[in-house]
């Protein structure tokens, strides 16, 4: 419990002795007879309680007061689009809400007893000016609440929106694309990436376009690496809405990328920005060997000084492993790597809160390879 007290906001069922609640209440969490939290009580999760307070206060009113100096705290950051609330990053945990230009926001609700209260938090949005609230309730988190998986609008009619990210456009489907449509979380190292963006690129683990469409609007003759059917459409159509043109191939990340090889194709830029490749603490190691592989893969497609821009979202994966694995791909190739600037991480309205380490998951690096 000394956690709580420094200010973690999970209880784990181990350290659970007592419960008198019932699923989704608002509990006092005690201690030695001492309150140390407040928060919602989930028995179906290995988190039957996460803390929201450290004062006996409504729970309708922590969670009012706190997206209301969220928005003010965000829109200082990002005036029109943002991470609105970054669960346990920004003392809110098991919620996520995304805004795409004042227009569409998408809500994610991962806790028992908060879910009563999205609709509070829908009309919280509206009366912000944002008319469009779609929920993207679904993945492994509610299950383990014992929620419901629900999709679809909350408000309002549409769910699209434009978005400007420093010098290029994006078209943001808030229904249909993954997550909550669009990950803003890169948005500071996409918009670097218009630095270096020269010769031929090749973008890796594309998405909808994210670092290509960057490095094409920088001048750059970009390839495009994506696996989905629709991702690779949305490419098509940001391309088009930014004025710029590029080759889009489908398939397995790494079976491209040996293929590019063997046709002997090189590039002067390679950006890999996989998904979080480990789910669970087990999965590390496997993990590891893959990003190992698409690092030592990307290095080879390199010309010499040619620039590897990295990432890693796996929160499982420290910065010193992540930066010693693509050193370690380097160096299977006998190349030498130096990187511009220090490791670079997530956009600053996805808040890393200290006491969570977990908050703190991004890495991303800017590799010139020898």
């Amino acid at each position: 419990m000394e956690n709580i007290a420094r200010g973690a906001l999970h209880i784990y069922a181990q350290n659970v002795e007592r419960v008198d609640a019932s699923p989704g209440d608002w509990v006092e969490v005690l201690h030695g007879g001492e309150t140390l939290a407040y928060g919602f009580y989930s028995p179906s999760s290995s988190i039957p309680v996460k803390v929201y307070s450290w004062e006996d206060e409504d729970p309708r009113e922590v969670i009012l007061q706190r997206l209301e100096w969220l928005w003010k705290r965000k829109r200082r950051l990002y005036p029109t689009t943002f991470r609105h609330v970054f669960a346990e990053g920004d003392l809110v945990p098991g919620l996520i809400v995304d805004v795409y230009g004042l227009e569409v926001a998408a809500l994610k609700v991962n806790v028992l007893g908060l879910e009563r209260f999205k609709e509070d938090i829908a009309d919280f949005l509206v009366e912000k000016g944002v008319e469009n609230v779609v929920e993207r309730n679904e993945g492994k988190g509610r299950k383990k609440e014992g929620l419901p998986l629900r999709k679809g609008l909350l408000r309002g009619k549409t769910y699209r929106s434009v978005i400007k990210e420093g010098n290029v456009e994006f078209i943001v489907d808030v229904l249909k694309g993954q997550k909550t449509g669009f990950y803003l979380d890169q948005r500071e190292n996409r918009v670097f990436s218009e630095k270096i963006g020269e010769g031929r690129a090749l973008d890796v683990f594309s998405y909808t376009g994210g670092f290509g469409v960057h490095l094409a609007a920088a001048g750059a003759s970009v390839t495009f690496v994506e696996m989905g059917k629709w991702e690779s459409g949305m490419i098509e159509k940001n391309l088009e809405l930014n004025g710029v043109e590029g080759r889009i191939i489908r398939g397995d990340a790494v079976d491209v990328l040996k293929r590019l090889l063997e046709q002997r194709e090189s590039f002067d830029v390679v950006s890999l920005d996989p998904p979080a490749l480990a789910k669970e603490g087990r999965d590390v190691e496997k993990a590891k060997r893959m990003y190992f592989l698409l690092n030592r893969l990307a290095i080879r497609l390199l010309k010499p000084g040619g620039i590897l821009l990295s990432s890693s979202c796996t929160h499982f994966l420290s910065p010193r492993e992540f930066l010693g694995i693509v050193r370690g791909a380097a160096q299977k190739e006998g190349r030498r790597l130096r990187m511009l600037g220090s490791l670079r991480g997530q956009a600053p309205d996805h808040t890393v809160y200290l006491p969570q380490p977990e908050t703190q998951y991004l890495k991303h690096g800017v590799f010139e390879v020898e």
